[in-house]
């Protein structure tokens, strides 16, 4: 299908939804949330409450109780208390209170979820362990990330979404049935608030402190008649650097724009567009160390390591951090190195359109969701290196009809997908002494057909069955031009051999470098066919540039069928306990990495038992779970040498052989006192790679890993290559902590018509791998962050001010760490240090 017809297809629909005569108010098809609801009989009124008001406080004091939050995760409304699977709610009010602007911010509120910045617009998802680092087009996530129930292809597109919203699903686990592809690790569900028939409302919020912090949001609901409603939100961000190189800004806005209608007693539609600008330096880094290979008579004798002891927010442009980088020695170019010529920045935009229909027919509701969706990337980072460019068009068009409703003892789901995406990207990797110019175009169809049957045995025991088939066919068309510069010898070590060689230059494009070395006398000669100058091997000292070229016009099928095994038992009305079954599924891919040109797809089985219970008249809620994880071909994607005559530095995804994951996740709450609520979550898992053995080039030295390295030889594309073996099996996930929680407590003080709330709550995490060659130099270390707030308003909300201070001890943990493969040098990001400030709201109904 092409984009052209994707975009007709989905104005059509929309066109055709709207010509339908509208009638007077009828009770919807909807849930508050305006999603589709499978039983008629039980839906709303088209004016019942939804979430997002700006009220900073968590306890529901309208009734007794604990409050119930209502979730879609499993495709029909439902009870969070209700839904046999893991998953955690984030309200609106926790949203605000935890600043959370940006998808990376979601891990200070969900311990098992890891959010991480990795340059540009990319974020990576880890959940229980499970996630893959993406930072070009070319590597998929294993966590799916869905924005008003449409699945975002690109991790790069995911920005700009977190406003007006009615809540945040984060599930944990395999969604290989109702969510399909790249769901390995779970899904992140963003559901924004929908517009609401016969009401005339507003709300915003502005906050404003430390590092010139400003966050603004705002939106109204306007009546277009007792059929129809409108809906206009919108949102900025901005703050002033959090490192002292000018790096880790935010300058960020958005708006979302919906309309409403139901058109007749049956049938409703909505239709939805938004826009998001991202600027400012995202990527932000510090030099953490040097790994420093020793050589004696008999040859490699092991590392030094060297850490720089630098303050988490040094950053690598500050003339601390350029003078270090200009003091190392690179051995390549046979002389020191030199300051950083890039300055980080990103231009992204990026915008989409959906339409959803939902029509009441026979036992259930029919639900077309169209789609479209467009980003434009152009950015650069600085990882270390002089920059890495991205200029980028990512297209997507998706389609999902599903009918969901009860018939007997029966509640089923049925459902047709597909996912349509084409992107054309031209990047670049300025590394000193290498660069990859990389220009490609990548395409995707897939297409899948689920189910989902509950069989209520008896009035306590339901059993679930559910499946999805699943076809996934890539395109991948594009060449990497890869220059690397040599000093002439590059197998020795004295400093200062070649001390006047220009490095690689920031050029966007092959001609330029080439007119830039063509200037200055040094050849650039292809591989293999190259003509050395004079003299190689001895006393040469004349600098050279090699070409290599890798070519990929290749496409590959994918199909699998995932289901998953189910069954509850109610004890009561308020305690139940569930089992299941599930396997999942992530495709396979391209990688410009010579030897590594394509990975696998990974699948996973897992195991889940827990328990869901309310006591004491709902004042206490605890939820456990316990979990199992088989994992098959794990992809795992980093930064490395690819198997390459020479070999180059690319971003490479390998596959993890076998691995197993397994934890308990537990949470609690209870409400001390009408005004006093305690609150809590702890996740404990183990990760293990069962076996992960892969190749690196033999360069004279063994990475500086602590998996295991032994010489050998393997046959890369028919050549037979001198490599180290490294086998890392035994290792743990990276980026996963064992042990993680949360805290939290809130008082409230009623003054009359008014009141104070005072909120306060802790963030732990342990120890953890951050660096993915698992050296044996840098581990996130353990540490809580802390946060409190106390608020003023009066006792309906309608306006409230709030004072509050995040990371309370200024601890940053690092994350995102890797190593420049030119100078030795370990960069790590580190998290956002205390912030403070005032933030204000009113709302108006």
């Amino acid at each position: 299908m092409t984009m052209n017809r994707a975009i007709l297809l989905l104005a059509s629909a929309s066109v055709l939804a709207m010509a339908t005569p509208a009638h007077a108010q009828t009770p919807p098809l909807t849930s508050a949330s305006g999603d589709a609801a499978p039983v008629p009989q039980s839906l709303p009124a088209a004016n019942a409450p939804q979430g997002g008001a700006p009220n900073s406080t968590t306890i529901d004091t309208s009734a007794e109780g604990l409050e119930d939050i209502v979730v879609t995760a499993q495709r029909v409304s439902e009870s969070a208390q209700r839904a046999p699977i893991a998953i955690s709610v984030i309200k609106p009010e926790e949203l605000v209170q935890q600043a959370v602007t940006r998808p990376e911010d979601l891990s200070r509120v969900v311990p098992a979820l890891v959010a991480a910045s990795t340059g540009g617009s990319y974020t990576t998802f880890v959940v229980r362990g499970v996630g893959n680092t993406t930072i070009n087009a070319y590597s998929d996530p294993a966590v799916a990330f869905n924005y008003d129930g449409v699945y975002i292809g690109r991790p790069s597109s995911t920005s700009g979404s977190f406003y007006d919203l009615q809540r945040v699903e984060v599930l944990k686990g395999p969604q290989g049935t109702l969510y399909g592809r790249n769901a390995t690790g779970g899904a992140i569900n963003v559901i924004p608030n929908r517009p609401q028939l016969n009401m005339l409302s507003a709300d915003g919020t502005v906050s404003y402190g430390n590092y010139n912090t400003l966050n603004a949001q705002a939106a109204i609901n306007l009546p277009i008649s007792t059929s129809g409603a409108f809906r206009l939100a919108g949102n900025y961000a901005s703050h002033d650097p959090f490192y002292n190189d000018g790096t880790n800004d935010q300058h960020e806005y958005g708006a979302r724009a919906q309309v409403y209608a139901e058109l007749t007693p049956t049938l409703n539609t909505r239709i939805s567009a938004d826009y998001a600008h991202q600027g400012g330096a995202k990527l932000f880094a510090t030099y953490v160390g040097t790994a420093t290979p020793n050589f004696g008579p008999t040859g490699f004798s092991g590392y030094s390591y060297s850490p720089t002891h630098y303050a988490p927010g040094e950053g690598i442009f500050s003339p601390k951090s350029q003078a270090y980088l200009a003091s190392q020695y690179i051995a390549q170019a046979g002389r020191a190195g030199e300051v950083v010529q890039g300055q980080p920045y990103n231009t992204n935009d990026f915008w989409g359109i959906l339409s959803e229909t939902n029509w009441q027919v026979g036992p259930g509701t029919l639900t077309v969701v169209p789609a479209y969706r467009e980003s434009r990337l152009d950015n650069l980072i600085t990882p270390g290196m002089n920059g890495a460019g991205t200029h980028e068009k990512d297209r997507q068009f998706s389609g999902e009809v599903r009918y969901a409703g009860k018939a007997g003892p029966l509640d089923f789901v049925v459902g047709g997908y597909y996912f349509g995406e084409h992107i054309q990207s031209n990047t670049y990797f300025s590394q000193f002494v290498l660069v990859p110019y990389q220009n490609f175009t990548t395409t995707t169809d897939s297409y899948a057909g689920f189910g989902k049957l509950t069989w209520h045995a008896t009035s306590k025991l339901s059993l679930t069955a559910a499946g999805r088939y699943t076809q996934d066919k890539k395109r991948f068309d594009g060449t990497s031009d890869t220059y690397i510069l040599f000093c002439g010898n590059p197998a020795s070590f004295p400093p200062n051999q070649c001390p006047n060689v220009p490095f690689i230059p920031l050029v966007p494009d092959a001609a330029s470098l080439r007119a830039f070395y063509a200037a200055r006398g040094i050849p650039v000669t292809n591989v293999p066919l190259f003509a050395l100058p004079p003299a190689f091997g001895g006393s040469q000292t004349a600098p050279f540039v090699l070409n290599a070229n890798t070519a990929i016009n290749s496409g590959l099928t994918n199909s699998k069928f995932t289901y998953r095994l189910g069954a509850e038992y109610a004890f009561s009305n308020t305690s139940m306990a569930y089992v299941s079954y599930e396997t999942g599924y992530h495709a396979g891919g391209f990688a410009f990495a010579q030897g590594l040109e394509s990975y696998k797809p990974e699948t996973i089985d897992a195991w889940t038992v827990g328990s869901k219970n309310r006591f004491f008249n709902n004042t206490v809620q605890f939820n456990i779970e316990g979990f199992y994880w088989k994992y098959r071909n794990q992809q795992f994607s980093t930064f490395g040498y690819d198997l390459g005559t020479p070999p180059t530095t690319v971003f490479l995804t390998r596959n993890v052989g076998r691995s197993t994951i397994y934890g308990v996740d537990a949470d609690a709450q209870f409400l001390v006192t009408r005004n006093t609520l305690l609150s809590g979550s702890v996740q404990y898992v183990h990760t293990n790679y069962d076996s992960f053995q892969y190749d690196v080039p033999n360069q004279g030295a063994p990475p500086p890993t602590m998996c295991g390295a032994q010489a050998g030889n393997s046959v890369i594309n028919g050549v037979t290559e001198a490599v180290f073996h490294i086998d890392c099996s035994g290792q743990p996930a990276v980026n996963t902590p064992e042990w993680s929680f949360n805290v939290n407590g809130q008082q409230t003080i009623p003054l009359g018509d008014y009141k104070i709330v005072l909120q306060a709550g802790t963030r732990y995490r342990g120890r953890a791998q951050e660096d993915p060659s698992y050296s044996s130099y840098i581990y996130a270390k353990a540490g809580t962050t802390s946060n409190a707030s106390i608020t003023f308003g009066p006792a309906d909300e309608r306006w409230f001010v709030t004072g509050f201070i995040n990371n309370l001890e200024n601890f940053r943990r690092i994350f995102a760490v890797s190593q420049v493969a030119a100078s030795g040098i370990y960069i790590g990001s580190y998290e956002a240090p205390r912030t403070y400030g005032v933030r204000v709201g009113a709302r108006f109904r």
